[in-house]
């Protein structure tokens, strides 16, 4: 049968299109980057209001334990007292007595730890009621510090303390007195000490002191958290006495000496100071004719006599042994001095005589040997100076005695190299300069 049958009609496939694959690489980076960057929504309770949520996690947050912060340290200063000790200061903080025994004996660089000096001070650093550090200066130039640790033994350190030094140049003129003359620029009466010091065998700070008289003088400051400490050694200084100018140099010297000099490397030291005390008056002179204020008859008065308040130090006006230490009812307590075979010197009407005097002792010249006071036949303190040369009372204010050592002559260029440096401080322009340079 043929007319029923008729062909099938056929749809033609479509074709579909290519994917590449770095499209397919690209959409599947770009689900990771929103997937991993997708806002976190809090899975919520429908039984739980918002409000109920947040102050349960805020009662969460509260039993967490809060971090412990350290305890800060405090400091406390101390002064010394007369009578403490380490032990003393280490005790009240439950340190063991065999620990503080091991810090007493220790030694450190020389110091003794256990040593403390009344009037000094120190430092304890404490957290909460335990000691940390303990520190103390034993000097000027050194500090003690013993650190504790909460475990094992405790560190002894010895350290230069640390100042601030600034190097400066001072000048002031006097209207009344050199005390006068530092007040007036503001410094401290320190410097008026280590002045006379410097100019003690030129200048009788007594008597000889004008209104108008001068002084320049270089000079360290020390500072501690900008206050001010103390002063080093004067460098360099000029002091005007009426019309004449005296020249100080500090020079150490290859031997390890240090010493001031002048201008031309002569040293300002001589044999024997000039007063044997700072800067009091003169209440009688040397003389062979003197109405004694006591027995009313003119006898002679052969020596000084400064008149200064009781307990005024009294200094060796040079090297030497003590050859008489006494007591007796015309000059009272005594002492007197051989300084080498030719002079001698005599200190009458002490109060009393400074820890290890005693006869066959050796002094220093500036050494403080006794006190002003008035022993013996004395109408009030003061002191009786007296000076003898090959056993013969001598005017101690006109007795000339040599120099001490001028700077070698093999230093005298680097000596002199010092001076040029430094006048251009003490001094303007001047002849004195110009010298300087041709000695050179």
């Amino acid at each position: 049968m043929q007319g029923d049958f008729s062909p099938a009609i056929t749809t033609p496939k479509k074709k579909r299109p290519r994917v590449r694959l770095r499209f397919l690489l690209g959409l599947l980076l770009s689900l990771g980057f929103f997937y991993l960057n997708r806002p976190v929504l809090p899975v919520t309770n429908p039984n739980v209001s918002p409000g109920d949520s947040v102050q349960s996690t805020l009662a969460a947050l509260d039993t967490i334990p809060p971090i412990a912060a350290e305890a800060p340290v405090r400091i406390e200063k101390h002064t010394v007292r007369q009578g403490d000790t380490l032990y003393g200061i280490f005790r009240d903080f439950d340190l063991p007595d065999n620990q503080i025994l091991e810090i007493s004996r220790a030694r450190v660089e020389g110091i003794d730890p256990s040593r403390l000096v009344a009037g000094r001070d120190y430092q304890l650093h404490l957290q909460e009621d335990r000691i940390v550090e303990y520190r103390y200066e034993p000097d000027q130039e050194r500090m003690v510090r013993v650190v504790f640790e909460e475990e094992g033994p405790p560190a002894i350190l010895v350290e230069p303390i640390p100042y601030r030094i600034q190097s400066v140049t001072l000048s002031g003129a006097i209207e009344d007195s050199l005390f006068g003359a530092v007040d007036a620029i503001g410094e401290n009466p320190a410097l008026a000490l280590n002045l006379a010091d410097i100019f003690a065998w030129q200048v009788d700070f007594f008597r000889d002191l004008r209104k108008g008289d001068s002084f320049v003088v270089v000079v360290d400051k020390y500072y501690r958290e900008d206050a001010f400490v103390r002063y080093g050694p004067i460098q360099a200084a000029r002091f005007v006495n009426g019309d004449r100018p005296y020249l100080a140099f500090r020079y150490r010297m290859e031997n390890g000496n240090t010493d001031y000099f002048d201008e031309t490397g002569a040293s300002l030291r001589k044999q024997f100071l000039k007063v044997p005390l700072r800067f009091q008056r003169i209440s009688s002179g040397y003389t062979s004719r003197r109405l004694h204020p006591v027995t009313g008859k003119v006898t002679p008065h052969y020596g000084i006599d400064y008149a200064a308040p009781t307990g005024t130090p009294i200094m060796a006006i040079g090297d030497g042994k003590v050859i008489v230490k006494k007591y007796d009812p015309i000059n009272g307590y005594w002492l007197k001095l051989r300084h080498n075979s030719v002079y001698f010197s005599a200190y009458c009407h002490l109060n009393g005589f400074a820890k290890g005097i005693k006869v066959g002792s050796t002094v220093r010249q500036g050494q403080v040997i006794a006190y002003v006071g008035k022993s013996g036949r004395a109408t009030g303190p003061h002191l009786h100076f007296a000076m003898y040369k090959n056993g013969k009372y001598v005017n101690p204010k006109t007795v000339k005695v040599p120099q001490a050592t001028s700077v070698p002559a093999d230093e005298k260029e680097a000596f002199l190299a010092k001076v040029e440096t430094f006048s251009t401080l003490l001094l303007p322009d001047t002849p004195v300069r110009e010298a300087l340079r041709q000695d050179r």
